[in-house]
């Protein structure tokens, strides 16, 4: 790795396998990596995990407000989460190209298995409070910025190189089905059985997703030559970041993110009042259309998996996603817009498949979850930034201009990074 250049991996795999795929079944290999044992063993603790978070998160937005009686409460521990989650991703980053990933992973999925275990507790003992749940939220925050890097850093180094494309599509298919099946379980489970079912369940699948990744042994990746100094090796990974043309769409998407994601979520809900003349469950069925459409997305990605030309792909796609949303919310049709929706979630499935995959594939291991850190983090960096500009302007215009407006700038931005042509010329 030299000049800032991007390389690919070895011709062999980390275990020393042949990564060729030769003359194989190319039907087989979209969905192979499940056919790899380290694999399915940590992609079954995911999934397991990812249900329970959907049916966790949505249990807890509705638990504060009840606790506290109050929307604040809601706002408090959600944003506990979130910084805690921000705080420890770029940490967790680093550490994940130090040290062992998996291990990180088991000890990120024992502290969450231990934050939620103690909700559970309280919920049972009738003690929950404000406090205690922005205090939960802190813990479990915290665990999750280990984790993410980690996972993502580990997912190579448990199939073979070829199959990377496959265990990318089957990952982000469970994230989206996790989105849509979570909270649904969450809403029945809440309803028949309450609160504390709902967390010791989201508490026992984090544990669950800790002794499957105890059971993996992913092939060891090569000697990594990076800091013992987490501050050292943060910094490295940024420098790293800056100086590689595919990479500084990591901070041009931050600010897409925040002028486009911002706005439609705030607003949305507004949008769905007053232009669709819809309720709640308008707004459910919107989300539940990106949910199914991302994991379609997913799915085309493992049949299709482009070989050529990816970086241009990606941001055509991201660009298209922005475009689609800018006319879903200027529609006059409710079924027409939610038909739009699994659109868009359908391109933004198939585009993050096809993203994770590429850094995967380009960018050296020792880098590798620093990379995804510094992804995860420029996501959310500027999006309370976003919610509070989209607060300031909703009285400035119609709701669904504002979103249109937001979502087209997005787009131009993502757009423009096609304009150097080493980017155009990632394969």
């Amino acid at each position: 790795m030299t000049d800032g250049q991007l390389t690919t991996g070895d011709p062999t795999s980390p275990n020393g396998r042949d990564t060729a795929a030769g003359p194989t079944d190319r039907r087989r290999e979209r969905l192979g990596a499940l056919r790899e044992r380290d694999f399915r063993l940590v992609f079954t603790g995911q999934a397991l995990s990812l249900v329970g978070d959907g049916a966790y998160l949505t249990v807890l937005t509705w638990f504060s407000f009840s606790v506290a009686h109050s929307a604040r409460s809601v706002g408090l521990v959600l944003g506990a989460l979130a910084v805690a989650t921000l705080c420890s991703l770029l940490l967790g980053g680093a550490l994940a190209d130090r040290y062992d990933r998996r291990r990180l992973m088991i000890v990120s999925d024992l502290g969450r298995f231990g934050a939620v275990a103690a909700l559970t507790a309280m919920t049972v003992t009738g003690t929950a409070s404000l406090p205690g749940l922005m205090a939960v939220a802190l813990v479990a925050g915290l665990f999750d910025g280990l984790f993410s890097p980690a996972f993502a850093g580990l997912v190579p180094l448990l199939v073979r190189p070829h199959l990377v494309p496959s265990a990318n599509a089957l990952v982000g298919f469970v994230r989206a089905a996790g989105g849509i099946v979570g909270p649904l379980l969450g809403g029945v489970l809440y309803a028949a059985a309450g609160p504390a079912t709902v967390f010791g369940l989201n508490a026992a699948s984090f544990l669950a997703a800790a002794l499957l990744a105890g059971r993996a042994s992913p092939a060891p990746p090569r000697t990594l030559a990076v800091p013992e100094n987490p501050l050292r090796g943060i910094l490295e990974g940024a420098r790293y970041v800056l100086t590689v043309p595919l990479l500084v769409s990591i901070p041009v998407a931050a600010v897409a993110l925040m002028i486009s994601e911002g706005p439609t979520q705030v607003l949305m809900p507004k949008l769905v009042s007053e232009h669709f003349h819809g309720n709640a469950g308008t707004l459910g069925a919107f989300n539940a259309a990106v949910g199914v459409g991302s994991a379609l997305g997913a799915l085309c990605y493992a049949w299709l998996r482009p070989g050529q030309r990816r970086a241009v792909l990606v941001y055509s796609i991201w660009t298209a996603s922005h475009v689609v949303c800018a006319v879903l919310v200027l529609l006059p049709s409710v079924p027409a817009a939610v038909g739009l929706a699994v659109v868009r979630g359908l391109l933004g499935g198939y585009g993050a498949a096809l993203w994770e995959t590429l850094l995967m594939q380009v960018v050296p291991q020792d880098k590798l979850s620093r990379v995804f850190s510094f992804d995860s983090f420029g996501v959310m960096i500027f999006m309370p930034l976003g919610y509070t500009l989209a607060s300031a302007v909703a009285p400035l215009a119609a709701t669904g201009t504002l979103i249109a407006t937001g979502q087209l700038a997005a787009g131009v931005l993502m757009i423009s990074l096609l304009a150097f042509r080493r980017v155009r010329g990632v394969q």
